[in-house]
Order: structure tokens, then sequence, then C-alpha cells
């Protein structure tokens, strides 16, 4: 079976149906999106980065040397983001969309079953050290893009500091490589953590249930476009500026090329910041990563 039809089939493909799950429950019943989404930041995600950064079996200094690639490269995607909305004229809170669109990629549900296909189960660690860097950054530059049109600078801080995923970073990082937590601990985390993909993608479906696509094809396409190829690009030049060779450039690129985050939906939607042009980026970057992911995928194995 081709490469590209694998990765539909067995990646792509599944995380469709439970989106399409989420589309159905929302056309059948009322659903709270902003509980579901509440649930997501507040709950699940903690519990994921935690249960991931205390049991990964990285070596430190790559989870390290992965971990300031993601910030950096973030930070390369917030500035584009903002460069490109201020040269289109786009509205502040609009150009704040489109960071959240662009900056932060689907690292988690589909970067790390893709990652896990191609290159096995040593880079899927590190893949998973690079979808926990992604977590700290959608708790804190997504979070700060997604707060900053609806209050002064210092309100938006505040709003950042709220979010527990920053904390459960912090910890999991002071406890990782000491004593073993006992199971009582680590197994509702874990468990609790599980249940954040699947909520997530059905939060999405939901979400796009209730999104008007039919005024914004021109602004979705800059935005797909950015985070699919422009990511790509600049992952290309940063990873080994960065220091990144080997198997672990494949990954950053590979994991930095993904569609945009459901994590940027949920921070659009908890603080009111275009959320219906959040999913509407996520949803076709994710629709047309089944053909840019196995074009790059085939480039970096060959």
């Amino acid at each position: 079976m081709p490469l590209a039809w694998n990765i539909f089939a067995n990646n792509v493909l599944p995380a469709f149906v439970v989106i399409g799950i989420g589309v159905l429950i929302d056309r059948r019943m009322t659903v709270d999106k902003r509980t579901l989404s509440r649930l997501a930041i507040y709950i699940l995600t903690p519990s994921l980065v935690f249960s991931s950064i205390v049991q990964s079996e990285v070596d430190p200094a790559q989870f390290g040397l992965m971990i300031l690639y993601v910030l950096v490269f973030t930070i390369a995607m917030c500035l584009i983001g903002l460069g490109v909305g201020r040269l289109l004229g786009w509205t502040r809170k609009a150009a704040n969309a489109l960071v959240l669109s662009i900056a932060f990629t689907n690292s988690g549900n589909l970067g790390l079953s893709i990652i896990l296909f191609t290159f096995g189960i040593d880079g899927f660690g590190l893949g998973a050290a690079f979808f926990v860097a992604t977590n700290l950054t959608t708790n804190t530059f997504a979070a700060f893009f997604a707060a900053h049109g609806r209050g002064t600078l210092k309100q938006t801080f505040l709003q950042v500091l709220k979010l527990p995923g920053i904390y459960a970073f912090v910890l999991a990082l002071l406890l990782r490589g000491g004593p073993e937590l006992p199971l009582v601990v680590m197994r509702p985390v874990s468990l609790i953590g599980q249940a954040q993909i699947p909520i997530m993608l059905m939060m999405l479906g939901v979400q796009l249930s209730q999104t008007e696509f039919g005024r914004q094809y021109k602004e979705i396409s800059v935005g797909v476009g950015l985070r699919l190829i422009g990511g790509a690009a600049v992952a290309m030049v940063l990873a080994p500026l960065i220091g990144l060779t080997g198997l672990a450039r494949q990954v950053a690129i590979a994991q930095s090329s993904m569609p945009a985050a459901v994590s940027a939906a949920l921070m659009a939607i908890e603080f009111d910041a275009e959320a219906d042009y959040v999913a509407s980026v996520i949803f076709f970057s994710t629709l047309f990563s089944s053909i840019t992911m196995s074009i790059l995928l085939t480039l970096l194995v060959s």
C-alpha cells in the first residue's frame, strides 16, 4: 500500500470520523461548547501534559533542544502571522486569530500517530517531546493572543496565568527523573489525559457544525497556506540552525508541518477570539494536510 494512502487511511481519516461524530452530536442535541473547551483546557490538557512529561524516556538533552526549537518556531510563526495580518490590513483581533491558526500545530492526536507510523518508536518519543512543548506554548502564547483582543496587556497576562497547563508543565519537569510516582496517582492522571484527544476532536466537530464559512474563504486560504506550506518552510530552515540533526530534525519538521491545532480553537472559544475563523482553518488545513504531509514525509524519509 503506498505511503500516501497509508497516512490518509490510518491517521487522517480516523480523525475526520471523530470530528464527524461531533458534527452529528451538535445536530442531534444541544451541546455547550464552552463547557467542553473548559473541560479540555482546565482538566484534560494539564493531565495529558503532566503524564507525558513524567513518563517520557527521551534523553534530557534532546528533550531540552526540542523544547527550545518549539519555542523559537512558535515565536517565528507568531511574528509572521502578525506581519501578514498587518500587511493585509486586518484588525488586531483578526490578526490574532491568524496567529492562533498558524503558530500552533496538531502535534498530538494527528501528529503523534503519523510520527509513529513513519519514524517508529524512537521518532515517537521525540514527537512526544514536541507535543509537550507545544502544550506549553498553547497555554502561554496562544492564550495570550486569544485574550489580547479583549482587554489590556495586564489583564491578558492575568488571564494566561490562570491556566493550569503552565503549572502542570513546570511540576512535571521538576518531578521528571526523580522517584517514580505511585500508580494511584499516575493511573488516574494518565486516564484523564487520554480523554483529551477524542473530546477535542468532537468539540471541533461541534464548532465546525456551527461555523459559517461563506464570507471568509480568502482569509481562510491565507491561514491554511501559512500553516501547511509556510510552517514547513520555516521548519526546514530553523531546525538545523537550532542544532537538530538526523531523526530529531525529521520529526521536528514533520510536527511543524501538521495542520492547525485543535487546542487553538479551544482558546479562541474560551476568550471569544474569532473562533469560527480558527475552526475553519483547522478544518481545511486538516483536510489538505493529507496531501501536503504525504509529499513532505516522502521527501524526509527518502
